[in-house]
Parts: C-alpha cells; structure tokens; sequence
C-alpha cells in the first residue's frame, strides 16, 4: 500500500494553531503542567546538586558531554563497549539533560492516563506497589509522582528494578533530594538489580510481607523506554547487542523481523502476568474488594522503532486475554499494525513549552534544542466485559470514540487541515482539524456513506461545520 498521503510527522506547538475548532470537547492525551510541576522541574537543578554536584569545570564542560552523550546513544552506539553510568562526565550529562526532558515527557502523559488508583489497591495496613522495570535514574516513578499529587500521600511503595545497580540508587537519592527541596511527601523505594524478566521474583518478598515490610499489594507495572533491550541485532563493539536509535523526527531504522522480537515480547508479558492476575500468590488475602485491579504500562519513544514496537506489543498482549486501556480509544486489530496507514507508526507528539529555562538554556548550547517531544504508550489491563460494537440502522450514522495520531496537513477538496484518527472501524480522516492535537480523544460521527480517502483509505469524517451548515 502507498504511504498516506501526509509528510513525516511534523512537530506540533500549540502557538500554530487557530482558538476556534469546529469538533466537540475533547479528552487531551497530553495536558499542560499544573503550576506544582512546573516550579519542581524549575527546582530540580538545586535537587540534582545535592546527589551529583558539579564543580565550575564540570559546568562548562556539560554542553559538551550532553552532546557527546546523545551521539553515544543514537548515531555512535556502536561505540558503547561499556556502560555509560561509568563515566562520570556522562552521568552528569544524563542526570542535568536527558532524565529532566524524560521526566516532562513523561508527566505529561501520566497525568491524563486512566490508572488504577493505588488507594483502591492497598491492602489494609499495607501499600500499593509501583513496579518499575528497567527503572534506571527512576524516570517513571518520579514523574508518576510529579503528574499525581493526589497520590503522593497514598500509601504507595517503589521496587525499582534495573541491570545496572548505579541508577536506580542515584535516583533513590534524588527522590529523597527532590521531595526535600519542595516540602513533598515521597515514597519508600526499593532496587534491585537484575533482567526485566526476574520482575515478579524481585516483588515475591514484598508481595508476602517478608523481612518485617508491610505486606504490598500490585498496583502498576511499568516498562519505560526499555523494549529496545529486547531486540535482537548484530553484535556491537564489546559483545553489546546493537541497537540504532532514531533521530527524533522517527526516520531510520526498518523494523526488525517478526520472529525473534515477538518471542522475546511475548516471554516478558508472561514473565509480568503473575503480578496482574491473581495466581502465583501474587493477590494478598485482604485485599480490598474495590473492583480495581493492577495495570501494565509502556513508554518507548515516538521513533519508527519505539512504535512499531508497541503496536506489535499491544497485538500479543491482546491475543493473551488483556485489554488495551489507553490510548487505545478501542480493543479491535489496530489499523496501523495492519498496513492501513502505509509506513507509518502510531505515536504522538507534543509541544515542550512546560521546559523550564535552564533545561531549554542546556539543549540549545548541546546544539539538541527541541521544538516538541514524541512518545508511544500503551496501557495494559485486565479484560472487562467485551466491548460494546456501535450498531446502528442500516443507512443510519453511528458514533465512534477516536483518537488523533497525526500533524495537521492539506488535502485537496476537503476543507481545511486534516488529521488521521484511530477507531474500532480503521483509520478516519477527519476534516478541518488543524485545531485538535496529537492524541486528542473525542466522539466522531461515522456516515455509512463516508467516502474514503484515494491514497490511504481512511473513512472521511465532515468537518462539523458542514453538519451545521447543511441544517435548514
């Protein structure tokens, strides 16, 4: 099939687009930084310096080795015959640069996610678990705990679990910092080191109450940019498995043969499934009878590879018995996995307006100033009830939950700027929707005689305003 007819993905900033939008409220995937989180991020230098000081000499030399860094991580990897957490000059460059940019991404889309609230899940006397997997400098949690203040006094516990001991321990310190600096509540954390794979034996003596701990109960099991660990590639320098990165524009490398890679995905779904389900132990006997229960989720970068990946997650995980809970808008084959989009990759991206001054002064002297930011998440639940298929009359409309994927861009005879959307029925190309954004979710109006697009076959859905302007 053809590519859609749309560029590559272009960056967003909400400056370019117009106030009035003919659609309906919609559901943002991505909400602004409430004040709290923004004044943290602004604060965070002074948190950083209490566990990782830099000396004038450092300072002046950190543009540098955040460039240095980037290179290592994207178009040099070959040349990573050692892990980076060695070096002093590229911790430094981690902790001041890419953990606060990973951090804003993060915030952003944990504060509109439906997660399970961990109050509903703590068992009585006991604490929810926050499962991070490939934690490194606790990008996650953190960022969690940034997106939720609601939940900062909840009696929530972290079990960071990472291959390399150093950062998960200077992102317990930095934690402890952080919460310090702003007069915060934080949660106890525990690491521990090891694949992604030994997850659930790493929470067995927390899940019982051993060693005099409270006795926890598992709330969210989370994987952030840690998927490329799983794929299989040639040997780098050292016996490292090569992996490419993409620049953050996603052009690059092809995805990697179906094989090999769903294996290895399919192997860590069940090696979490005992901390979702109740089995194994994993359900602690007084557990709250709330109707909650635990949820996977998955962050990769909104690169080709990071969506391609996820979208191949979400089919297994599917075809296991969870259901995709967001930002899924529905439970049926994706459409993009399926070729109807061409080469393209379900991912989303945002403005970066919320960067504080000093992160955004650091990007533009390591010559990487970002004009937006780009994620592929999926969450992962327990399957409810099946899903309710929209039936409509024979000749009558129907209504579809859908969520936005792409940049606006033109098309010759349908008015103004369109963008593609995700449903349960395929890819929908929606009229005049310069004024939504990535990852929007709202309710579209599906005709039975919606015409389809020429190139890439998506459904056309009519700008409201044409639905007002045909009324007499």
């Amino acid at each position: 099939m053809d590519a859609p007819r749309a560029p590559r993905p272009a960056r967003e900033t909400g400056s370019r687009f117009p106030s009035a939008s003919p659609w309906p409220r919609t559901d943002a995937l991505f909400p602004p930084l409430d004040a709290d989180a923004r004044q943290a991020l602004e604060c965070l230098p002074e948190a950083l310096h209490k566990i990782w000081p830099l000396n004038a000499a450092h300072r002046r030399s950190l543009p540098e080795d955040v460039a240095a860094l980037s290179r290592l991580l994207t178009t040099e990897r070959r040349d990573l015959r050692r892990p980076y957490w060695s070096s002093p000059a590229f911790v430094s460059a981690y902790l001041y640069y890419f953990l606060p940019w990973n951090l804003l991404r993060l915030t952003r889309l944990l504060a509109a996610l439906p997660l399970p609230d961990p109050r509903a899940l703590a068992p009585e006397d006991g604490e929810a678990l926050l499962l991070d997997a490939g934690s490194g400098p606790l990008s996650l949690p953190l960022a969690l705990w940034l997106a939720r203040p609601q939940w900062r006094e909840a009696p929530v516990r972290v079990l960071a679990l990472d291959s390399a001991a150093r950062p998960p321990e200077l992102g317990k310190a930095l934690f402890a910092s952080w919460g310090a600096c702003l007069g915060w509540k934080t949660w106890p954390v525990r690491t521990a080191q090891g694949p992604l794979e030994s997850l659930a034996r790493q929470a067995a003596p927390l899940l019982a109450g051993k060693g005099g701990a409270q006795r926890c109960r598992p709330w969210l099991v989370t994987a952030a940019n840690v998927l490329n660990e799983l794929r299989p590639g040639r040997k780098g320098g050292g016996g490292r498995q090569a992996w490419d990165e993409e620049p953050e524009d996603g052009e690059g490398a092809e995805v990697a043969p179906q094989g090999p890679l769903a294996e290895r995905l399919d192997s860590l779904l069940d090696a979490f499934a005992p901390l979702l389900f109740r089995h194994n132990g994993a359900e602690p006997e007084n557990a709250p009878e709330s109707g909650a229960s635990p949820a996977l989720l998955f962050v990769e970068p909104g690169t080709r590879l990071g969506g391609n990946t996820i979208m191949r997650l979400r089919d297994l995980a599917l075809e296991g018995g969870l259901a995709a809970l967001a930002p899924c808008p529905h439970n049926a084959a994706c459409p993009l996995l399926a070729g109807q989009g061409g080469r393209t990759w379900c991912h989303f991206t945002f403005d970066s307006r919320d960067a504080p001054d000093w992160l955004l002064r650091l990007s533009t002297e390591a010559g990487l100033a970002k004009s937006g930011l780009s994620l592929a998440p999926l969450l992962l639940g327990a399957a409810a009830e099946p899903e309710a298929v929209p039936v409509a009359a024979p000749g009558r409309e129907k209504t579809l939950p859908a969520r936005v994927l792409s940049a606006p861009f033109a098309v010759p005879g349908l008015a103004g700027r369109v963008r593609y959307a995700c449903t349960a029925e395929g890819l929908m190309l929606l009229e005049d929707a310069e004024a939504l954004a990535s990852g929007d979710r709202l309710p579209v109006r599906l005709m039975p005689d919606a015409p389809r697009d020429a190139k890439s076959r998506a459904r056309i859905i009519r700008s409201p305003r044409a639905h007002v302007s045909a009324k007499p």
